[in-house]
């Protein structure tokens, strides 16, 4: 459904049955209260769990109706900075579902934007 007053999705528009195994599906925008684009189910359901900052994911992004729900718990959510610390805590099946939200940390918005500009500057 949408908000008419906030222009808010508040209707997820990712469906459980939708997602096969080996799936990872990157979650960006819904970043505000209210605001989701996947069911609860997908996420509760996925192998692994991932976040740019886990506590501001499990505040106001995808993660945060699982997480009210008591179907996910904070401790099932690896920042990507550990994924880059040590590789093993990422995927570790080709089979996995993961699920990765972002909702956005400016160093890391900074340092995706430069690598965007310096691909584009070597198309040129």
């Amino acid at each position: 459904m949408l908000c008419r007053s906030c222009s808010l999705n508040h209707e997820s528009i990712l469906k459980r049955d939708w997602v096969r195994a080996g799936t990872h599906i990157t979650a960006v925008g819904a970043d505000a209260p209210g605001k989701r684009e996947l069911e609860s189910a997908p996420v509760a359901s996925a192998d692994r769990l991932f976040a740019d900052l886990a506590s501001q994911c499990l505040d106001h992004g995808e993660l945060t109706s699982p997480f009210a729900e008591g179907l996910i718990e904070a401790g099932r959510v690896t920042e990507l900075g550990d994924v880059l610390l040590d590789p093993a805590s990422g995927r570790i099946r080709d089979s996995d579902i993961t699920i990765t939200d972002l909702t956005s940390l400016a160093a890391q918005d900074i340092a995706m934007i430069r690598i965007v500009l310096e691909a584009h500057a070597a198309r040129i």
